[in-house]
């Protein structure tokens, strides 16, 4: 499979216009699965509970139906971070992914980072894995990553690709990737987003890098930490099936768990 991770650089609070931005952009590269951002097309820093809410999007929401139907109009799913009106009344950090064939599968960000804690509720939906034309995609946010637990249970879970979408601040994760991709013997693809917001004297600057990385450590994209576009690269699930470090050891099979407590 052809997959993509996208950087872009949205306006805070332009919802329409970046969706557009993103669409064109996403038209620019053909792939099989586009993975977007965090937040991808609302901007990220918000101030408060009140605006979180006001740039929130239903699952249904219009912004939502303008990547559904580009996903069917391309045969290419779509994977994208956003602030979830949820119908229980909170806001979430969310992705979803969408298919061609019209499915839609909601995650809610697990681990909530900084001020998120003040702004949304922590995510009720657990790790899950989806099977879409033969591989087994799992999805997380951002700083889920600083956990372990969280990529392995993907994995465990018996996922091919992490769908990891980010809008990073911290220096690590790029060069952190490699771990968490060999440990699993899974792909990782990591989408993040360029530029600064400074809002209510706080300014955050986010790293780029978008990283795509197969289950041996290599960095099949390594993108700029300043540029917008659409980064490619082929994953094969054979790689990703294959748990054996040699004759005699699986990174999953060898797991002592009766001492992990």
């Amino acid at each position: 499979m052809n997959i993509a991770v996208v950087q872009n650089n949205p306006v805070f609070g332009e919802k329409y216009k970046n969706i557009s931005d993103l669409l064109k952009t996403m038209d620019s590269v053909k792939a099989e699965l586009y993975i977007l951002p965090e937040m991808a097309y609302t901007g990220y820093q918000v101030v408060s509970k009140e605006e979180a809410a006001a740039i929130a999007d239903k699952i249904d929401s219009d912004n939502i139906m303008r990547f559904v139907e580009w996903s069917k109009t391309h045969d290419s799913a779509v994977i994208f971070g956003f602030p979830e009106a949820a119908e229980d009344g909170k806001i979430y950090n969310s992705s979803l992914f969408v298919t061609p064939e019209g499915d839609r599968h909601i995650y809610r960000k697990s681990h909530l980072f900084y001020k998120e804690k003040i702004f949304y509720v922590p995510g009720n939906t657990g790790f899950f894995v989806n099977e879409w034309r033969g591989v087994k995609i799992g999805q997380a946010i951002c700083f889920d990553w600083y956990f372990s637990e969280s990529f392995r249970t993907l994995a465990l879970l018996g996922a091919d690709l992490i769908a990891h979408c980010t809008n990073i601040v911290m220096p690590y994760f790029q060069r952190a990737a490699f771990a968490r991709a060999i440990e699993n013997k899974v792909y990782i693809a990591t989408s993040n987003r360029i530029g600064t917001e400074e809002r209510d004297g706080e300014k955050l600057t986010y790293t780029g890098e978008s990283v795509i990385v197969d289950p041996l450590g290599n960095y099949l994209v390594d993108a700029p930490s300043d540029t917008t576009g659409v980064f490619t690269a082929k994953i094969d699930t054979k790689l990703s099936r294959n748990k054996k470090l040699n004759d005699f050891n699986d990174v999953i099979g060898d797991r002592r768990t009766i001492f992990y407590k």
